[in-house]
């Protein structure tokens, strides 16, 4: 197709330059003289518009964008054939599409990802209220303007395979249908949820750099869309959070049944596995609730001790071996509040009073294994406890590591960025409960 010129009228827009090219038409950046403003033409290519159903699909395109009135949308300002030269105005949205964006930059950091995606999310929901379904949700139909304000491009590719593939020569294919759904690769109705399977793909995308499914040959990559379950991001980034994967994993069905039930869905599950972030609690919070878990641990000492000597007697007690038993009721109340409230809820009884409980390294819940460690480190005494009549050097060497305990606990809290010994060696954390605030969306910038 010949390039439209500089200074070409179509109808009130004067057409600037070439800004895009694809398989059914050119892109231009245009002005508007009527209101004053810039915008983007969408040309049909000449050489295709007899071609079948051609000009129907392109008509489509601009009918289907102009339906949905939402920020995520590009939004269609005008169409009008001007004599044989078809198009439609919308909206000129500066800046790379995700897919020139990742290119460039690399993948992006999960709060960003995840970020663009609700984004797109807010944008489809609209679009499916309106009736419509993209069917082509992609990271290069995904634009990312200066203002971060994800828009959504192109409504009128056909669900048929041989439009998501870019061919050039004698029909050999050169793309490949990376982001199709199952029931799109198998040409099956679609509705809502072919949507909702292709922005979990770009998700992997985004954060990855790279396509889940990447077959070298078109045969090969529809079988592993259909049947291949999504590989694992974990096996990429180690540190990556699994509520994340799990989301993905959700909307990446194959079984259309499976994936959340509408883009509303999609954003609560996104939004669940945003990253929060940690605010560590402060070493006078930490210490407090030690020493009152201590208090408690010693008035359930006294307690029992008085309970035992009373329903013993003094001298009894003396002769019948039986002063184990205080220490060994306190130990059990360490073990129950120290680690078993912490496994279960993060967070021992007076942790919880101070508002601070005990994460992994990244926010999430910390294993159980993790728990029973950071009490050993930060209790070694406490088999004193639990273990009746220990030799006396293994009762000092316990209490001798349970000062060092101490001591390396506090050094390391202010030369490591607030975290103790137990919680370098666990990689744990110990934040307040009240952190759960949302980052704040990404405003990484082009340059």
């Amino acid at each position: 197709m010949s390039e439209l010129a500089a200074g070409t009228r179509l109808a009130h827009y004067e057409v600037r330059k070439l800004i895009g090219e694809g398989a059914m038409g050119s892109v231009y950046e245009a002005h508007d003289t009527s209101l004053d403003r810039t915008v983007a033409i969408k040309v049909l290519h000449p050489e295709i518009a007899g071609e079948g159903n051609t000009v129907e699909r392109f008509n489509r395109e601009a009918r289907a964008a102009a339906r949905v009135s939402h920020p995520n949308v590009t939004h269609i300002y005008f169409v009008g054939p001007d004599d044989d030269v078809r198009y439609f105005a919308m909206e000129h949205v500066p800046g790379p599409t995700l897919s020139e964006y990742v290119e460039r930059y690399g993948p992006l950091d999960v709060d960003e990802a995840i970020d663009v995606l609700v984004q797109a999310a807010e944008g489809l929901r609209a679009a499916h209220r309106a009736g419509v379904i993209h069917r082509d949700v992609k990271p290069s139909n995904l634009k990312l303007p200066p203002d971060g304000m994800v828009k959504i491009t192109d409504f009128g590719l056909s669900k048929q395979l041989s439009g998501d593939m870019d061919m050039t020569g004698e029909g050999r294919i050169l793309g490949t249908p990376r982001f199709m759904s199952p029931e799109q690769c198998r040409g099956e109705k679609t509705d809502h949820r072919t949507d909702i399977y292709s922005l979990g793909l770009v998700g992997w995308f985004l954060l990855t750099g790279r396509p889940p499914y990447d077959a070298d040959s078109i045969g090969r990559l529809l079988d592993e869309q259909m049947n291949a379950p999504l590989p694992s991001l974990l096996a990429v980034d180690p540190e990556m959070s699994p509520l994340v994967q799990d989301a993905l994993e959700r909307m990446c069905a194959k079984d259309p049944g499976d994936r959340p039930d509408d883009m509303e869905e999609v954003v609560e599950i996104l939004e669940a596995a945003r990253p929060r972030p940690l605010e560590p609690a402060p070493i006078a919070i930490r210490a407090s609730a030690v020493l009152v878990d201590v208090l408690l641990a010693s008035f359930i000492l006294a307690m029992s001790t008085g309970l035992v000597v009373l329903f013993v007697g003094g001298r009894e007690l003396e002769e019948s071996h039986l002063l184990w038993v205080p220490g060994f009721v306190t130990g059990i109340f360490l073990v129950l509040t120290q680690l078993g409230f912490e496994v279960w809820k993060g967070t021992s009884p007076a942790k919880y009073a101070f508002n601070v409980r005990v994460v992994r390294h990244d926010g999430l819940r910390a294993a159980r294994s993790a728990l029973a460690a950071r009490f050993l480190i930060r209790f070694p005494a406490a088999v004193v406890l639990l273990v009746p009549m220990l030799p006396a050097r293994i009762d000092q060497l316990l209490n001798l590591l349970q000062l060092v305990s101490i001591v390396a606990g506090v050094v390391c809290f202010f030369l490591f960025r607030r975290r103790t010994l137990s919680d370098i060696l666990t990689r744990t954390r110990v934040i307040y409960r009240g952190t759960d605030r949302p980052v704040l969306p990404f405003r990484r910038r082009p340059s």
